[in-house]
C-alpha cells in the first residue's frame, strides 16, 4: 500500500491565514514608499522645468522674476495672451507651451502655507517684526504665511504636475512672503497633501534637547504629493525645510 503524504486541510488555512497577516501588515508600508518614490522624482522634475524655464526666459525676453508684474485680480492665470509681459502667466505660457490654465478647477490642498526661514524684511515688515528694522536684510525670523483661495493662479503641465503661485506677486529679487507658490505633482488627484516634517520641526536647529527643537525630516512613508515654493531672480526652490529635505535627501 503506497503511502501519501501532504497538508491537512488545517496546516493550509493556517498557512493562508499568516501569509494573510503578514501582507496586511507590509503592503500598505510598500505601497506608501512606492508613492512617495514617484513623488519624489515626479517634484524634482517639475523643479528643474521651472527653473529650466526661468533661465530661458532671461535669454529670449531679457528679464527675470525681479521684474514681474502682478496679474490683474480679475483674470487670475488668464492675462497671458500677449497683452502684457511679465506677467507669470505670460513667462510660463511662452516657455511651457503645455501649460494649461486650471485656476478656477483646481481644488487647492486644505492645508497649504509657508514658513520662511531667516525671513528677508520688506518695507511692511518694519517694527510689525521683532528683529525686522532695515528693510531688505536678513533675520533669524520663522514667519508662516497662507494665502486664500483667491490669491492663487495654477497651470497645469503636459505631465500632469500642476504649479500654483501667488497672482500678486510683483518684483520678486529675493525670497519673500508674496513671491510663493506649490508644486502637486498628480494635480487635483489624491492625497492633494502638503509635504511636511515626520521628524524635527520647521527651522529646527538638529539638536533635540530639552529647549532645542530637531532638524525637519521627512521619512519615506511621509513623502506627499504637493511642495511650497519661492520664486525670485532666476530661481524657483523648495519653500520649506520639508520641501528641502525631500529634495536633497536619499
Amino acid at each position: 500500500m503506497t503511502k501519501r503524504f501532504g497538508f491537512t486541510l488545517a496546516e493550509v488555512l493556517i498557512t493562508l491565514g499568516i501569509i494573510g497577516v503578514v501582507a496586511a501588515m507590509t503592503i500598505p508600508t510598500l505601497i506608501s514608499n512606492t508613492n512617495g518614490a514617484q513623488f519624489k522624482t515626479a517634484y524634482k522634475k517639475a523643479l528643474s522645468t521651472l527653473n529650466q524655464a526661468a533661465v530661458m526666459n532671461v535669454a529670449l525676453e531679457d528679464y527675470d522674476f525681479s521684474s514681474l508684474v502682478a496679474e490683474p485680480s480679475s483674470k487670475k492665470g488668464a492675462d497671458a495672451d500677449g497683452l502684457t509681459s511679465k506677467t507669470m502667466s505670460y513667462i510660463l505660457r511662452k516657455r511651457m507651451q503645455s501649460a494649461t490654465n486650471i485656476t478656477d478647477t483646481y481644488t487647492l490642498p486644505t492645508k497649504l502655507e509657508l514658513t520662511i526661514s531667516n525671513y528677508t524684511c520688506t518695507q511692511d515688515d518694519e517694527d510689525a517684526i521683532e528683529g525686522c528694522t532695515t528693510a531688505g536684510t536678513e533675520i533669524d525670523y520663522n514667519k508662516e504665511v497662507t494665502l486664500t483661495a483667491a490669491d492663487w493662479s495654477v497651470f497645469a503641465f503636459a505631465d500632469g504636475t500642476s504649479f500654483g503661485y501667488n497672482g500678486a506677486a510683483e518684483n520678486c529679487s529675493v525670497r519673500n512672503d508674496e513671491c510663493i507658490g506649490f508644486i502637486d505633482v498628480n494635480g487635483s488627484t489624491n492625497p492633494n497633501q502638503v509635504i511636511a516634517c515626520t521628524e524635527g520641526v520647521e527651522g529646527g536647529t538638529g539638536a533635540a534637547n530639552g529647549t532645542t527643537s530637531g532638524a525637519c525630516g521627512v521619512s519615506a512613508s511621509g513623502i506627499t504629493d504637493v511642495y511650497p515654493v519661492f520664486f525670485y531672480g532666476q530661481t524657483v526652490e523648495p519653500g520649506n525645510d520639508a520641501a528641502r529635505s525631500v529634495l536633497f535627501g536619499k
